[in-house]
């Protein structure tokens, strides 16, 4: 089992978010035939970057941890809207036992260049519940409040989602984790993820919440500043 589903109390599918430069592909059919150009990466405003994860605030923090107002995306695969995170992590739920190897849905964007270089985010989501834990991962009884915690300088989040659209319940919740891992944007040099994306990690965290109905919007704070202290991992 991997560390970072070892890292989490229950086990969810989770978002990430990266964008990377765009490669060169081109084929040749021989000759003096020259490579095809690269494709320019799409570029659009943070209100286009994975549609509706990040509103106002999130928006505004992931402009500032990229230290970008526009934004590069190269996979339009990896630039999913909230209601296809969401619906990623309802299916997964749905799977029961097969929930650990169903998609996880991941937003990965990068900001304009600084030079030669690029400051890029990942935010990814990953679903779990415990029709598919290991005893070890089991949380004893009933869904928990979420929990936030730091790995290297990655930055993860995780609440437990009772929805009657999903049809996970108090007893078996579905247990969504995030991840939001950031560099080369301008928290360079913090010792770890700042207060922005903790904001960047609320803001998604809470809008797939609620989408899916979630009671109580999973126990998620309706600000970023309430969410409980980030600790640190203890896995394995």
């Amino acid at each position: 089992m991997n560390r970072d589903r070892m890292s989490s109390p229950l086990w969810g599918p989770a978002v990430t978010l990266v964008v990377l430069g765009t490669v060169a592909a081109g084929c040749s059919t021989g000759g003096s035939e020259q490579p095809a150009p690269a494709a320019e990466p799409q570029k659009v405003p943070v209100a286009q970057v994975c549609t509706g994860l990040f509103p106002a605030a999130g928006g505004e923090a992931l402009e500032r941890v990229l230290g970008s107002t526009e934004f590069r995306i190269r996979d339009a695969q990896k630039n999913p809207g909230v209601r296809a995170v969401a619906q990623a992590m309802e299916d997964a739920y749905r799977a029961g036992a097969r929930v650990r190897d169903m998609p996880e849905a991941t937003c990965e964007v990068a900001g304009e260049p600084k030079g030669s270089r690029f400051a890029t985010a990942r935010v990814r989501f990953t679903a779990f519940s415990k029709n598919a834990a290991d005893p070890a991962d089991l949380p004893g009884v009933g869904a928990r409040d979420p929990r936030v915690w730091t790995e290297s300088k990655q930055l993860y989040l995780t609440y437990d989602c009772v929805s009657p659209r999903v049809g996970s319940t108090q007893a078996v919740p579905l247990q969504i984790r995030v991840l939001v891992h950031a560099q080369g944007g301008g928290n360079e040099g913090e010792a770890g993820p700042g207060q922005d994306q903790l904001t960047v990690i609320h803001s998604a965290a809470l809008s797939v919440a609620r989408d899916l109905g979630c009671a109580n919007n999973a126990g998620l704070p309706e600000q970023a500043q309430n969410l409980p202290k980030p600790g640190t991992s203890v896995g394995p």
